[in-house]
């Protein structure tokens, strides 16, 4: 009887053709992942009427058209929602940014008493649901009955917005979003900058975990 440690046998192993396929395969994958996934991020759906609710952070560009489509469209009010302006509060007018970009709304012409201001409480994480959380209760505090809102965001943000808000405010309201671009990248073209490469994966991965891993 013979002892070994040692055991030979045949083994299959991918041939040229197989990696070649495999490497198409991943390539393809690649491709699709860089075409796609920025539209699946930030869609645009309706309705698109109702009160209009921006993102506090929005920079002034899309501030503007989120004011173009205001004053064109059928929306009763305009609110602004987000968190406390954590760099350089104490030098700054404003605390918050909603309520700089209340005071960004009027300089635009939006009458105030159009505009609602909803600010978050101070947290470090789950922002955007805490911001929702604050719209829902100044909705209550002006006695809205509006149930259909449009929410103004930019760039890959807006998916996950939309399902926190959602969450946020219960499945009798309709939210509908558009995102307008980003600045600072090319949105067909996210994935050669640097900016737009950390927002898109980053956005990914906060997606995933509103989605699988958050528990209001």
């Amino acid at each position: 009887m013979k002892f070994a440690l040692i055991k030979i046998e045949p083994a299959r192993r991918p041939t040229g053709l197989c990696w070649l396929l495999i490497a198409i395969l991943l390539a393809g994958l690649a491709f699709g992942f860089l075409t796609n996934i920025y539209g699946f991020l930030a869609p645009n759906a309706n309705p698109n009427k109702g009160l209009m609710v921006v993102e506090g952070w929005i920079h002034d560009f899309a501030l503007d058209e989120a004011v173009a489509m205001y004053r064109t469209g059928n929306y009763t009010r305009i609110a602004c929602t987000g968190v406390q302006i954590e760099t350089g509060s104490y030098i700054q007018q404003f605390k918050s940014y909603p309520e700089m970009t209340a005071a960004r709304l009027r300089k635009l012409g939006i009458p105030n008493d159009q505009i609602i201001v909803a600010v978050a409480d101070e947290a470090q994480k789950d922002r955007t649901y805490l911001a929702a959380v604050a719209l829902r209760e100044a909705i209550m505090a002006y006695n809205i009955e509006e149930t259909n809102l449009h929410l103004i965001t930019t760039g890959p943000h807006g998916r996950r917005s939309r399902l926190l808000f959602q969450q946020a405010l219960g499945k009798d309201y309709h939210i509908g979003v558009t995102c307008l671009d980003d600045a600072g990248y090319e949105p067909d073209r996210w994935y050669a900058y640097s900016q737009g490469v950390r927002k898109v994966i980053g956005e990914c991965i906060a997606y995933a975990y509103a989605k699988v891993l958050f528990l209001p």
